[in-house]
């Protein structure tokens, strides 16, 4: 006779890079983490004078996962997060050189929502348009052991 008590037994397993959903030991799904990276320096493009001006929004929407609770405090994960958004090759007065992107201006607005509003970088200029990567370090999500997948939006170089 089946014990009773574990008739309904679920088993939840942290596996690698995600969670994994067991019952009696069958699997029955997966939830690896995801990101979504949209805001206003993604949507319809974002040029070299936005850049210099400020206040365009990344926009990092996480699936299948959390935003640690302490993301966006004055900390050693928003400073993981912040080191994660790097130009391709601006040159000396590029992203990696001139946005200074800090504590204050990443806010974890929900559970799987974390906005960065960039800075005025008054010295930011490019000669060609210059990509910016951005890699979710593992740390800034709990059940992630693995960085989360780059996403890339371009600057556009001002004529």
């Amino acid at each position: 006779m089946a014990n009773p008590n574990t008739s309904n037994i679920l088993q939840i397993r942290h596996l690698g890079a995600g969670m994994t959903y067991r019952h009696h030991g069958q699997a029955l799904w997966d939830l690896v983490p995801t990101v979504a990276l949209t805001g206003t320096a993604v949507a319809g493009g974002v040029e070299e004078a936005d850049i210099v001006t400020g206040g365009e929004t990344l926009i990092l929407t996480l699936t299948n996962g959390e935003w640690d609770l302490l993301l966006g405090g004055d900390n050693a994960l928003t400073t993981a997060l912040i080191a994660g958004i790097t130009g391709d090759d601006g040159g000396a007065t590029g992203w990696d050189d001139e946005v200074a992107i800090l504590h204050g201006t990443v806010v974890r607005t929900s559970d799987t929502v974390v906005t960065i509003t960039l800075p005025a970088s008054a010295a930011y200029a490019i000669l060609v348009d210059e990509d910016i990567s951005v890699v979710v370090p593992a740390s800034v999500v709990p059940i992630a052991d693995v960085a989360l997948a780059v996403k890339t939006f371009t600057i556009t170089e001002d004529p």
